[in-house]
């Protein structure tokens, strides 16, 4: 595959005035060897009478460069911001003043992530800066600049609190580091934007009380109060801001909602909203009556009536929303896909709609037929052209030119039949525990296939999807996790960044959440080979597929050497024997694969030793609520004895109800192996919100006995000879309700199946 960025210079820089695009071919090994494979997170500055910058990270087979081109007279230069190569993340730039200018990303090095800083001044990067305090972690920066002076703010992670900080530069020096939000808030995301008088405004979102809310304050030249943004009748997250005449300071975001529809389906349902600064104040604005200025649901939330309408992946960003200044208005940006249905490698287009003072425009179809859409932060148009980066399916960004003159008015569709939810209400059975072999274990609830958008083609910021398995869906453990190869490579800062949040959100006693990645190998049949890789201690290796020529036992070298454990994906894999092998996915939120048991029951017939687990495998922000979860009998609340159950098999798989199942041969736990003198004595106890239409035990592939019972619980005692030999035996509880099997990665969040892992018995002969 051929990476390049192409850029394409514009009339509103006529001093680098490119009549034909610009290809810089990124898949040329630079002079001392280094050959990109990936080039992703690009950040774009248009310097006032200077050249245009661009900043992005490169990478390839675990190495990793944030480079820079300069454009100024059709002559591309292209510089090595980084020192060298690194672990490095989300680069930002930002225009400082006339050939002048900061960019600025993390890095991770011994253990922590820095922030760190370089000047371009006069056609030159001038030494590396670290922004950062040594003993905080900083993340993903957002910067403005203007007259001298460039503000830049970051997530700042120390002993389990996130905040706001932030710094300035002027007069040639840096200031002190200042935190921006308040003690007591998990804060994320900045953004920046300058107000009519110069004076330079940071906004961010604030997690608390199972929401997040937008807020701001000034930061220079002096700091005002603390001021909240958004409203509070909806999640609110991600700001973006800009400045123009007409409409003064204007801020938007995402706002969300919980819906639930079908059968039992939930989802979110996402729009943009948008407050502007009168009189020193935040007043929402309305269109026709309604805050929603932007419906997302195209793209982003399934149709389901009159009938249900998967929705796949998409490699673009549908819910980063833009503000840009264009004279005395301001616009709205948004991506979205061009068809709501649909594969993964669809291309997408962007929509805006126009504030000025009279009010909001009609939504308009602005461009098409790229991904990944961004402009510069708190951009301005330039007689109503606006520079844009995206990119192609190929991943070959491009600097291009919008005209917001352009383009056609649409209506935003209708999406009957969802209506809202409150997903922390449903209730939850309290924590049950047993006896077996002289120990207590407490059971336990988990996700353990769970996508971000660090993933290209699902969406969910890590935090936000942490919070809402803790605090929402109420898992007591989940593996936000992410393809080690879907459309690019899952780069080292992102895998890196990935870790860092599953581990700074694990709380022993209350909350676990692991580490991992996806391995998304197919083989020469073009039949998947999959695997979640989960890990629990130090060492959290990542083997690509991409890279080592999908040799397998190189992966399961690196896993076993950490301590972690793999279980497959989907209906089609192939197991080995070897020891990180745990267990075998019979469900997620695509479907229940072990309704169609051939497979599965191949595999226990030819020995491996293998437990059941079901997840969402999470496309949709719904961890916890999206068609699968796993059961885990555990000593403990920690990430440690989490995965010590799992790599044992104390395990059993539900298509998404708690229901409780214990379940026994010969007084054996689930997911055992069991020794037996010709009678296999097999117990059950269900316990279950949902009344217990049956139970099936299955041996060696048939069905050997059924209760039928239609109750909250059931207790059952069977026993069984079936010969000497090697056997296996699991139960199937089929609870009250149904299971819809609807197209793409949509299930209802509670079913009515539940799977125990299997017992391998063998039973000896007779003496």
């Amino acid at each position: 595959m051929r990476f390049a960025l192409t850029l394409l210079m514009l009339p509103a820089l006529p001093a680098q005035d490119l009549r034909s695009p610009l290809y810089l071919n990124f898949d040329h090994a630079t002079p001392d060897g280094f050959r990109p494979a990936v080039t992703y997170q690009p950040a774009i500055a248009a310097l006032p009478g200077g050249p245009l910058l661009l900043a992005w990270t490169a990478y390839s087979h675990g190495r990793e460069r944030i480079m820079s081109t300069s454009i100024r007279g059709a002559v591309p230069t292209r510089s090595m911001l980084s020192p060298g190569e690194g672990i490095y993340y989300w680069p930002a730039i930002a225009a400082a003043g006339p050939d002048s200018a900061w960019a600025f990303w993390s890095r991770f090095d011994g253990g922590a992530w820095q922030l760190l800083a370089r000047r371009y001044e006069r056609g030159r990067w001038l030494p590396v800066e670290i922004l950062s305090r040594a003993g905080a972690n900083a993340f993903r920066p957002s910067a403005h600049g203007a007259n001298g002076a460039v503000v830049v703010a970051w997530e700042s992670q120390e002993a389990g609190q996130w905040a706001i900080a932030s710094r300035v530069w002027s007069m040639g020096a840096w200031s002190a580091e200042t935190v921006l939000s308040p003690p007591g808030e998990s804060a994320f995301r900045p953004s920046l934007a300058a107000d009519g008088d110069g004076s330079r405004f940071v906004f961010w979102d604030s997690y608390r009380d199972r929401r997040y809310r937008v807020y701001g304050r000034k930061s220079w030249p002096a700091q005002g109060a603390i001021e909240a943004v958004s409203a509070t009748s909806a999640g609110a997250l991600r700001p973006t801001a800009v400045f123009a005449k007409d409409t003064g300071l204007v801020v938007a975001w995402l706002a969300r909602r919980d819906v639930t529809a079908a059968e039992g389906v939930i989802d979110q349902w996402f729009t943009v909203q948008a407050a502007a600064r009168r009189g020193g104040h935040w007043v929402q604005l309305e269109h026709q009556g309604s805050r929603d200025i932007a419906d997302l649901r195209h793209s982003l939330l399934p149709e389901v009536e009159p009938k249900v309408i998967g929705l796949y992946g998409y490699q673009g960003r549908r819910r980063h929303p833009m503000l840009v200044a264009d004279g005395g208005a301001a616009w709205l940006l948004w991506e979205r896909r061009i068809v709501h249905d649909g594969r993964g490698d669809t291309a997408g287009e962007l929509c805006g709609r126009r504030l000025d003072g009279a009010g909001w425009g009609a939504p308009r179809l602005l461009h098409r037929g790229l991904l990944d859409y961004r402009v510069e932060a708190a951009a301005k148009a330039v007689n109503g052209k606006l520079t844009a980066v995206a990119k192609g399916l190929p991943q070959d960004y491009r600097a291009f030119e919008i005209d917001l003159t352009q383009g056609r008015d649409f209506a935003f569709g209708q999406w009957p039949g969802w209506k809202p939810i409150d997903v922390a209400a449903r209730p939850q059975p309290p924590r049950q525990s047993i006896q077996a072999d002289g120990v207590t274990y407490s059971l336990h609830w988990a996700d353990l296939h769970v996508h971000s958008g660090l993933t290209p083609d699902a969406e969910g910021e890590p935090d936000e999807l942490l919070h809402f398995a803790r605090d929402e869906a109420r898992l007591d453990a989940v593996v936000i996790q992410e393809n080690d190869f879907i459309g690019r490579a899952l780069t080292e800062g992102e895998y890196r960044y990935s870790v860092h949040m599953s581990r700074s959100f694990a709380e022993p006693g209350r909350f676990v959440s692991l580490p991992g990645f996806e391995w998304t190998h197919r083989g020469h049949d073009n039949k998947p080979n999959h695997r979640t890789v989960i890990y629990a201690g130090a060492e959290t290796p990542i083997v690509r597929h991409s890279e080592n020529r999908a040799n397998f036992n190189e992966l399961c070298d690196a896993v076993e050497a950490a301590g972690g454990v793999m279980n497959t994906q989907h209906e089609v894999y192939r197991l080995t024997s070897r020891a990180c092998e745990g267990n075998i996915e019979t469900a997620s939120g695509w479907r229940a694969f072990i309704r169609n048991p051939e497979k599965i029951h191949a595999d226990l017939s030819a020995g491996y030793k293998v437990g059941f687990v079901a997840t969402s495998d999470g496309h949709r922000r719904n961890p916890g609520i999206g068609g699968g979860l796993t059961a885990i009998w555990a000593e403990r609340l920690t990430p440690e004895s989490i995965l010590d159950a799992i790599r044992r098999h104390r395990v059993y798989a539900t298509n998404g109800t708690r229901v409780f199942i214990d379940a026994r041969a010969n007084g054996v736990l689930m997911g055992q192996d069991v020794a037996a003198d010709g009678e296999v004595r097999l117990t059950l106890r269900v316990e279950s919100p949902k009344p217990v239409v049956k139970a099936v035990l299955i041996r060696d592939g048939s069905e050997i006995h059924a209760r039928p019972r239609r109750a909250a619980s059931l207790s059952e005692d069977w026993t069984d000879r079936p010969g000497p030999g090697f056997h296996w035996y699991y139960w199937r509880i089929e609870l009250e309700g149904s299971s819809p099997d609807y197209p793409a990665n949509i299930k209802i969040a509670e079913g009515n199946l539940a799977w125990s892992s299997p017992h391998r018995v063998t039973v000896r002969p007779p003496r």
